[in-house]
């Protein structure tokens, strides 16, 4: 498990409860990759469709020490938003200090409300 700093700058983290912070500190959690994209198993290979990655994050890879995270958003083959390491193919969970998903939760902030007639 590894520990982020996250600077309180944008609305999703700039909430009353962590307002008063400076920054909230977050922790990655290895998440099994069956878990967060539909794939499909081959003898003892997990073969991965190609999935959009939103971007790259700040945040490095803690197996692989040097390698941006990309953000993969819930779409298509995507069970449940995740950071995913590009070069050692893990996938993580960035969990607030009481153990809430960072990830999800901007998720759902981002994701545009429809309404019905």
């Amino acid at each position: 498990m590894s520990t982020i700093n996250q600077p309180a700058t944008d609305s999703v983290t700039n909430t009353p409860e962590r307002r008063n912070h400076s920054s909230t500190q977050l922790r990655l959690v290895e998440l099994d990759p069956r878990l967060a994209i539909a794939g499909e198993i081959i003898g003892d290979y997990l073969l991965l469709p190609d999935i959009q990655s939103v971007g790259s994050m700040r945040e490095c890879c803690p197996f692989c020490g040097d390698e941006p995270l990309q953000l993969h958003l819930r779409y298509r083959h995507v069970k449940r938003s995740h950071l995913f390491c590009n070069r050692c193919h893990r996938c993580y969970d960035a969990l607030h200090p009481d153990g809430s998903s960072a990830i999800a939760n901007y998720a759902l902030l981002t994701i545009p409300s429809v309404t019905t007639p």
